[in-house]
């Protein structure tokens, strides 16, 4: 690369455009890079006048640079032998400083293609220039396009005092590179903006529930993100409340993001896709989609949909997500495997990032409340989570049954959570139950229990115990910690890689064993002490504080990664499939439409058969009627036939008016003179 010279456009701009602007060179720029000024409109004589085979750059006047500037556009330029210009990106009228570094630091140089050199600050190759000849920077550039040569962005430059707006060259815009580039540059600059879409804070307090409240409280302390909530129709009062009053949470409702709102930097979604809808959402949302995946128990186990075009369709959605996703978050380096054994997703956008265990979202005003269903003083033996099958359950009734008979725990099983619909154990508990009835008086079953019982039930437990055989994370192990009491659970999944293997006691999946293993954690003791040490120090070592720093890492990646939708196939066949739906919904609509006028139409015809034959009928009578001797009296048949006739209401107005007339004028002979 040849010499290059610097021209510098005067303009009339403010007072002490142009000082600033040769002062930002002096102090970013080799003392021997020859400058120059010129006057408004003279660039193109100043490149005409260029010595042979150099490089220009042309800066307006009050544009600042900074360090490593003249550097980064002769990369950019010799990055491709087509590539005939290297334009910066422009930073506005704010000081450079530690924005220029982090630029460069987040940058990752993907010199996106671009219509046109910007004639704030560009280099002009000095081949180029040669090839075309001399003229403005837009003449030049046009030129130099009509042979096939590009013009590229040095998105690792930032100057100020230049407009940072963009436009790219065709219609990929949203998925381009140049909106890569400039969104991570954005990204360097201003604090990251995040959406999570908590649409499930109206469920129960699950382990999903307790994930997304934690999630945003850890995000809305970090002062280099800017926050969005979108809540669903019926978020829980007391959350809604604690919500409202963080000034640094943007609250937003589904119609609200329905109807339209500036899309932030990402949009996670703290747990599973259930439907296609979802994941159309979060385009709505977001520039790049980040979902926590926690595991794929729906996803293989048809029990747990209504039936199984619903499970298909679910399975379905989960591809897709997993697809179209720029990143996913596993909860645990099980689950994520767990993902990739199955195909479903290439290992470079999966990241194993735990929840932390630590609770940050406020916690319960009201004191701990003992169920109703239980007597003060109670042994208990808690077993808390929805009633799916995965927790096991039923062995968790194997287990006290145990503990009674081969230990003598004279104790309580207590099932606490809510009902699920569809793939549920209760069917097998209930067997367990009537198959041995001493078993009655030793299971308590709560179902869905409030906060307030919940910390009850923690607080007055001998131990929890957690049978479930599968999981992606699994907070029940962490709580018990917190509250000072055993946890029973076996090396099984994601809990053996969290919660540890030393804490784990119980024995899969036999009950006496496990019976046996646990029992010295029923009691105070040095078993429960060591047993509670490896707990804590499994959840001291898995904090919010630890877990966000990783969160912000995916965050980084999504806005860095290439836009899904730039394999746009999978967005293109859910426009697709939306579009035959509605097509669909249309016909049927059609079709019913049509069913109901033909139906009406039959009855129509038969109405009128019947007026018809009414009529002729009425017809015959009216003329005997003029027959009669004795004035026009009907006989009893006549009338009973018009008695008839009176009790069709879509009959009686038309058929009875000529009577109405018939009848005033016997009753008054006069009214007709």
């Amino acid at each position: 690369m040849g010499e290059t010279t610097i021209v510098v456009e005067r303009s009339a701009g403010e007072e002490g455009a142009l000082e600033r602007t040769l002062s930002s060179i002096a102090a970013h720029t080799a003392a021997e890079t020859a400058v120059s000024v010129v006057d408004e409109g003279g660039v193109a004589a100043a490149l005409a006048a260029a010595a042979g085979g150099s490089d220009v750059v042309v800066l307006a006047g009050g544009v600042s640079v900074g360090e490593g500037w003249l550097d980064g556009l002769r990369d950019a330029v010799a990055s491709d032998s087509i590539v005939m210009s290297a334009s910066a990106l422009g930073g506005g009228a704010e000081e450079l400083g530690a924005r220029a570094a982090s630029l460069r630091s987040h940058s990752a140089r993907l010199r996106p293609t671009i219509p046109a050199a910007r004639e704030q600050c560009c280099l002009l190759s000095g081949a180029g220039l040669a090839l075309v000849g001399a003229g403005t920077v837009a003449e030049v550039s046009a030129r130099l396009s009509s042979l096939g040569l590009v013009h590229v962005l040095a998105d690792d430059v930032l100057v100020g005092g230049a407009p940072p707006e963009l436009s790219s060259i065709g219609v990929d815009d949203d998925a381009g590179p140049l909106a890569r580039a400039q969104a991570i540059a954005r990204t360097a600059l201003q604090p990251l903006a995040v959406t999570v879409d908590a649409r499930a804070l109206d469920t129960a307090a699950t382990g999903t529930r307790t994930y997304i409240l934690d999630l945003i409280a850890a995000l809305a302390a970090r002062e280099e993100l800017s926050l969005r909530v979108t809540l669903p129709p019926k978020t829980a009062p007391d959350v809604l409340e604690v919500l409202a009053a963080d000034a640094r949470i943007e609250l937003i409702s589904y119609d609200e993001a329905i109807a339209g709102v500036p899309r932030s930097d990402v949009v996670h979604r703290p747990q599973q896709i259930f439907s296609t809808h979802d994941l159309a959402l979060l385009r709505l949302l977001g520039e790049r989609v980040v979902v926590t995946n926690h595991d794929l128990i729906a996803y293989r186990c048809a029990d747990y949909h209504a039936d199984e075009d619903i499970w298909r369709s679910y399975r379905r959605s989960t591809r897709l997500t997993l697809a179209q996703a720029d990143m996913v978050v596993f909860p645990s380096l099980h689950a994520r495997e767990d993902a990739l054994r199955e195909n479903l997703i290439a290992p470079q956008r999966a990241h194993a990032v735990s929840n932390g265990a630590d609770r940050l979202w406020p916690r319960p005003g009201s004191d701990a409340v003992r169920p109703a269903e239980l007597e003060e003083g109670t042994r208990l033996l808690l077993c808390l989570g929805a009633d799916y099958a995965h927790k096991n359950r039923p062995f968790a009734i194997s287990l006290a049954r145990e503990l009674r008979d081969r230990h003598g725990w004279d104790g309580r099983l207590v099932l606490a959570g809510p009902h699920v619909e569809h793939g549920s154990s209760r069917a097998r508990e209930q067997a367990m139950l009537e198959e041995d009835p001493t078993l009655r008086s030793l299971v308590v079953e709560l179902g869905r229990i409030d906060d307030a019982a919940r910390e009850w039930l923690y607080a007055h437990a001998d131990a929890v115990v957690y049978p479930s055989v599968y999981e992606g994370f699994g907070y029940v192990p962490f709580e018990a910690a917190e509250a000072g009491v055993a946890c029973l659970y076996a090396a099984s999944g994601a809990l053996v890689e969290l919660a540890g293997p030393q804490a784990a006691t119980l024995v899969a999946w036999d009950a006496a064993a496990s019976a046996d293993a646990a029992a010295p954690l029923l009691v105070p003791g040095a078993a429960r002490e060591r047993h509670l040490q490896a707990l804590r120090t499994a959840a001291a070592q898995t904090t919010w504080a630890a877990v966000v720093p990783q969160l912000l890492e995916v965050y980084a990646a999504a806005v860095a990664s290439p836009h899904r939708a730039g394999a746009p196939r999978i967005a293109e066949d859910l426009e697709r499939e939306a579009f035959i739906i509605s097509l669909a919904a249309s016909a049927e609509h059609d079709r019913l439409r049509a069913e109901e006028l033909q139906s009406a139409n039959e009855h129509g015809r038969r109405i009128i058969d019947e007026t018809e034959a009414v009529l002729e009928r009425l017809r015959s009578d009216v003329g005997a009627l003029a027959e009669t001797k004795d004035g026009g009296a009907l006989s009893p048949a006549q009338r009973r036939g018009l008695m008839r006739v009176a009790t069709r209401p879509p009959l009686r107005r038309v058929l009875l008016a000529p009577f109405a007339l018939l009848g005033r004028g016997q009753s008054n002979p006069s009214a007709d003179k």
